[in-house]
């Protein structure tokens, strides 16, 4: 693609409102758009926002191509505030990158397309300087808030990193009196973090602590009866979740707030009835914010959830704080204890299971180089077992350098294949990728027909090739095979094989774990000789 300015982002336009149709038969378009968006310097950037509000049609656009561009143009613009001197970012305040009555408008406008894409305007607002941006951000935040509180957190992420002077300009101009409950959680957040952090020196909500108690108290009473009857607080499974987690994060925040500014008078009473709830976490926060205050019941308390792996991190977390670590068992503070803690409490996240494993045993703990840091680290897997009602679900997981699980039932296989696998899926670099066969050159060509050629000597006979891998320098061949062991998924460079079997079970090795694991057991052998 030329670099001209009216080239790319006519053509980032035009990308924009062609047919499903049209782009079937252009897939690079996507990636030319994003690398010239990536590339682009600000007035560029500024110019294509103008185009967006005044060239095209947004609600004619598939959200999916909006939240694309719009990620990219927040990332090059937050990278270009990031980029400018102290004297460029002085300027910045008198003369933004980008008008904020402009952002404004595409806010507004974005929002009744898609609520993601329109959190990178205001993400846009929030990154720059000027006082104008904080300004109209604050109002929007009053009077048009994103509805989901992770497209506030998105938005507002900039602030986190913002000087004491602009944090103090954004609070004083916010009307706290008429907040959207997911806003509010996010809020009171940033509040406690810009005071822990020595940016703010009054808390923006000194002196209300009654009314953030009578909050608290409403919330929980909310979540009590959500516990019991969740039907009545939504249609289906989603609305109630998208309840669920706005009031735990409203319920949690609230409990932070009130250790800070609360006091035992008007404050223990909520906080009380908050630790009664069943959610570990809300507990911890809870009982952390009592103990802050000087009540031994939270002090108590958490000593207690320090015992349970999904509450544990923040017991000892707050603890700590506290001055009062030494009283936990020592054993749940040992670092193979931490790790187990944060293995369960990924696990138990709503994205997950949504609740904690039944069974937790550590079967392996190593120190070794990993993908992505320069020291050895400790690494821990962990079985896991659920007793759900479709049956038994056990599995392994790993934490230390990397929380995560797969569904992929990974418990047959070696030890040393499991954190290859883990490895492997963590990598990253310019130089491991992955083709699709119909993106390859005439180069590229030729080298997965010498790899097909490989694997048909091998009697391995390739029903679908999948993907030619790149892995820093060294060429090999993914792809979905037939041998007299049944169908199996295969990956050679032609000096080295990996085949295993693989069925329609959810549990079956895929493709993707088993490029992973060709590409971990090449970096842990490396540099873990």
């Amino acid at each position: 693609m030329e670099t001209s300015d009216e080239t790319w982002m006519e053509a980032a336009c035009q990308w924009l409102q062609a047919s499903e149709s049209e782009l079937a038969h252009d897939h690079a378009t996507a990636e030319r758009v994003t690398q010239a968006i990536a590339a682009a310097e600000p007035p560029q950037l500024a110019h294509l926002v103008d185009m967006l509000i005044n060239s095209i049609d947004l609600g004619s656009i598939h959200p999916a191509r909006l939240r694309l561009l719009m990620q990219v143009l927040a990332a090059r613009m937050l990278q270009c505030l990031s980029d400018a001197g102290d004297e460029e970012r002085e300027a910045l305040r008198d003369q933004p990158l980008v008008s904020p009555a402009v952002l404004t408008e595409l806010y507004q406008r974005l929002s009744e397309v898609d609520g993601q894409a329109a959190a990178h305007a205001l993400q846009l607002l929030a990154a720059q300087p000027d006082e104008e941006s904080i300004d109209l951000l604050a109002g929007l935040l009053a009077e048009s808030p994103p509805e989901d509180w992770k497209q506030v957190a998105l938005g507002l992420s900039p602030l986190w990193n913002a000087d004491s002077q602009r944090l103090e300009f954004f609070f004083e101009r916010l009307d706290s009196d008429n907040l959207h409950p997911a806003t509010l959680s996010i809020l009171i957040d940033l509040a406690g973090y810009a005071m822990r952090k020595g940016k703010l020196v009054v808390h923006p909500w000194q002196g209300r602590q009654t009314e953030l108690a009578s909050l608290l108290s409403g919330v929980c009473q909310r979540l009590y009866s959500l516990e019991r009857e969740p039907a009545k607080f939504g249609s289906d499974v989603a609305e109630v979740q998208r309840v669920l987690g706005d009031s735990v994060s409203l319920t949690i925040s609230l409990c932070d707030a009130l250790g800070l500014v609360g006091s035992e008078q008007d404050s223990s009473p909520a906080l009380r009835q908050a630790m009664q709830l069943s959610h570990r976490r809300i507990q911890g926060e809870a009982a952390g914010a009592l103990a802050r205050l000087g009540v031994d019941e939270g002090r108590q308390r958490l000593l207690e959830l320090a015992r349970d792996p999904v509450a544990r991190l923040r017991a000892v977390s707050y603890a700590d704080e506290l001055g009062c670590a030494e009283l936990i068992d020592e054993d749940l503070r040992l670092p193979a204890a931490l790790a187990e803690a944060e293995l369960v409490s990924w696990l138990a996240s709503a994205e997950q299971y949504g609740i904690a494993p039944q069974h937790v045993e550590l079967i392996d703990t190593r120190t070794q180089f990993w993908p992505g840091y320069e020291e050895p680290r400790d690494c821990y897997l962990f079985r896991y077992e659920y007793e759900l009602p479709a049956g038994m679900v056990s599995n392994i997981g790993i934490a230390g350098p990397a929380t995560h699980a797969f569904t992929v039932d990974l418990s047959s296989l070696p030890l040393d294949d499991v954190y290859a696998i883990f490895a492997g899926w963590q990598a990253e670099h310019e130089d491991i990728f992955e083709l699709p066969m119909t993106g390859l050159n005439v180069a590229q060509r030729r080298e997965a027909d010498r790899l097909l050629e490989s694997l048909d000597a091998q009697q391995l006979h390739v029903e679908e090739p999948v993907a030619l891998t790149f892995f820093l320098g060294e060429v090999a061949l993914l792809a979905i095979v037939e041998s007299d062991r049944g169908r199996g998924c295969a990956i050679t460079d032609g000096f080295e094989t990996l085949h295993f079997a693989i069925n329609s079970s959810p549990t079956s090795l895929t493709p993707a774990i088993v490029l992973s694991l060709y590409r971990g057991r090449k970096l842990l052998r490396t540099f873990n000789p």
